[in-house]
């Protein structure tokens, strides 16, 4: 009996009867490349699972609009210098959240001047690149009205434990518009105990990850609204990790 390598006496005279002569065939060197072949395989296939993932991810975003999902940073208009700035500032947090940096990162400005805009380039443009990093949108009232409904409606608590399950397992996660479901909902201008609940176990489950909110208020104006826990845990103090938005709102022009 040959090594695992070659051929048996009877494989070899069954090969010499039909006229195959396997005595040039270096069956190491052929095994060796069968193998690699089979590995790049699994790679791909691993690759394509990977992906396929991370779209379903992305695309069950919770988003009045699903249109929104589709913005790229070429969409962003920059008339302005402050404009360029923000845009230039989006595109460096992008990569440096591509290259593997995590952390929090704070959107702040009047509404209309493009922080959700932005935030979901930065989301699309990591979707685009052959990476690994899965990436969620959350529009944080929509989450806080459809729990509020879904104490009655089992179809959506079982849709709202999903959301829940992507905004704990996501690499990259925009919370939007935070604090617009406090000045629709009090008076006081003060976040319901319900939505801070909310929150706070949202800002346990992203510990160590990334996170990029959007918010018509500034981070002094978070501060009033939130915990000091929730505060610490999901907002920046970082000027690196801060674009402040400014001129005339996009969507009237």
């Amino acid at each position: 009996m040959e090594s695992m390598f070659g051929l048996d006496k009877v494989s070899r005279e069954i090969a010499l009867k039909h006229g195959v002569d396997y005595s040039g065939i270096d069956f190491k060197k052929v095994i060796s490349e069968r193998d690699k072949r089979e590995q790049q395989r699994s790679i791909e296939f691993t690759k394509k699972n990977i992906q396929v993932k991370r779209e379903g991810i992305f695309r069950s975003s919770l988003v009045s609009d699903f249109n929104d999902l589709q913005y790229n940073f070429a969409d962003f208009k920059t008339d302005t210098p402050n404009q360029a700035s923000e845009l230039k500032q989006a595109k460096n947090i992008a990569n440096r959240i591509y290259v593997g940096e995590t952390g929090n990162f704070l959107f702040t400005g009047e509404p209309g001047l493009g922080k959700s805009m932005l935030a979901v380039s930065i989301l699309n443009g990591l979707n685009s690149q052959d990476t690994s990093l899965s990436c969620y949108f959350l529009s944080f009232t929509m989450f806080v009205n459809n729990s509020q409904m879904a104490f009655k409606d089992e179809f959506l608590k079982r849709d709202n434990y999903k959301v829940e399950e992507c905004v704990k397992n996501c690499d990259v996660l925009v919370i939007d518009d935070l604090g617009s479901e406090s000045s629709l909902r009090s008076e006081t201008n003060e976040a319901t105990n319900y939505a801070q609940r909310i929150l706070f176990r949202f800002a346990d489950y992203r510990k160590n990850k990334t996170n990029i909110i959007t918010t018509n208020n500034t981070g002094r104006g978070l501060q009033q609204l939130y915990d000091p826990k929730i505060i610490s845990r999901l907002m920046t103090k970082k000027a690196a990790n801060t674009i402040k938005f400014s001129g005339n709102d996009m969507r009237n022009n």
